[in-house]
């Protein structure tokens, strides 16, 4: 198995007070995590996204329309922790991006020059309100070498929790193909 060497396990945290995660290791393994830095959600934020989506739900605009319907302020769409993903991982200085332009992900070093989103899917514990601080912390759960159509590909596993001061709010399980 091209990454059989890599299913060692090994810790990789950094505070929420440090300005941006570190680059993800040369032989990231089954185990490692990032926490990114405390992403904010704000009003504008929520309604910027609803906005994006082509939703028109008064409680993602008016928080007396979100209080109505029993949240304490503005509330996010569903897929919002999408958007929180991508602007948690992408925020890194330039020297922090890897030699093909992405920021740190923990997705192991390889010869295969694509890589593309895979299977996504998110179990939804509570909804994310104007207010909310939210920490990410993604771990690298699984690799895989696999066998399709087009030929061999692997499969790197991420498991990311969305974290309030409640408690987790989403688990998502995204997968990365690299071809």
């Amino acid at each position: 198995m091209k990454f059989a060497h890599l299913r060692k396990s090994k810790e990789m945290r950094f505070p929420g007070g440090v300005s941006q995660p570190p680059a993800s290791p040369p032989t990231a393994g089954v185990g490692d995590q990032i926490t990114y830095p405390v992403f904010h959600v704000t009003c504008t934020d929520i309604a910027r996204f609803a906005h994006s989506i082509g939703s028109r739900a008064p409680e993602y605009f008016d928080a007396g329309a979100a209080r109505s319907r029993g949240h304490r302020d503005v509330v996010a769409p569903l897929g919002y922790y999408v958007a929180i993903r991508h602007q948690t991982a992408s925020l890194v200085a330039l020297e922090e991006l890897s030699v093909d332009g992405m920021p740190p992900d923990l997705t192991p070093a390889t010869t295969y020059l694509r890589r593309a989103a895979g299977e996504s899917r998110a179990r939804f514990h509570d909804r994310f309100v104007a207010g909310d601080r939210v920490v990410v912390t993604k771990t690298l759960v699984d690799i895989a070498d696999k066998q399709g159509r087009s030929g061999a590909f692997t499969a790197v596993t991420h498991e990311l929790h969305y974290d309030t001061d409640r408690g987790t709010a989403v688990v998502e399980h995204f997968v990365r193909i690299l071809r």
